[in-house]
């Protein structure tokens, strides 16, 4: 009796080729979502780390008789207008010498290596805002202009042309801060890169800022800021990425 092979049904090398261009366009397509909320977890992890150690170094300057009952370097949570940053050089100098740094830069961060160049407030509101034409009329020059002075008025150290001076501290957790003010003696408020000199360095995606809050009996702490914000095309506020939730990248 002759045995006879049964035909095996297979794919043929073109509906091969088509399936696989098939999963190639589908994963061309999800991958750059899927990278880019894999990041956002990770610079929301990294921002509110960035919170916690900076809030371990300022109950840790309450152990020091100066510092108490606390230091006297915050806006009013409640009321941001009402502030005292009568010790804020001091507490500056105090976390300096308790965070845990790689390095320090006094005096101009891009030049001394600890930072890139970021782009400033007026930078990035001319980018969202294109200035008119040079055609245009002065009146609408003018216009231009006024909404600039507005957008960056009581901000200006956080211009491009100041932020190219800017000092900085690197923590050995790779984090980066800049202070409003070149020794912190005003305006309690950090520029934080979550990740160093690690692109992509833009606001709003790996670069946020903090501000310090107290007053009334409230030990200060950092927070997201209420003043001088400003954010990159597609990127988050401080309080977005520190309030992370996989449903709000999703």
């Amino acid at each position: 009796m002759k045995k006879t092979l049964s035909k095996i049904k297979a794919f043929t090398l073109s509906e091969m080729v088509i399936a696989l261009g098939i999963i190639g366009v589908i994963a061309a397509l999800t991958m750059p979502s899927v990278v880019y909320n894999v990041n956002n977890r990770a610079n929301s992890a990294l921002l509110n780390k960035a919170v916690v150690k900076l809030n371990e170094v300022v109950e840790l300057s309450m152990s020091e008789s100066r510092f108490q009952p606390y230091p006297k370097c915050y806006y009013n949570r409640k009321n941001p207008g009402i502030r005292d940053f009568s010790q804020c050089k001091e507490l500056y100098a105090f976390m300096k010498e308790n965070l845990r740094t790689i390095k320090i830069c006094d005096e101009n961060g891009v030049a001394e290596g600890c930072i890139p160049q970021y782009k400033g407030k007026d930078t990035v509101f001319k980018e969202q805002n294109p200035p008119p034409p040079s055609d245009s009329t002065q009146n609408e020059k003018d216009e231009y202009q006024k909404k600039l002075d507005g957008a960056t008025a009581g901000c200006e150290s956080w211009s491009y042309d100041i932020m190219k001076t800017k000092p900085a501290i690197v923590t050995s957790d790779g984090i980066t801060l800049i202070p409003y003010t070149n020794d912190f003696s005003s305006y309690p408020i950090f520029a934080v890169d979550v990740n160093g000199k690690k692109a992509p360095n833009r606001f709003g995606y790996d670069v946020f800022f903090l501000q310090l809050y107290g007053g009334e009996g409230e030990i200060p702490s950092f927070d997201a800021p209420v003043y001088c914000e400003y954010i990159e095309k597609g990127g988050y506020t401080t309080q977005e990425m520190m309030n992370f939730t996989k449903e709000r990248f999703e």
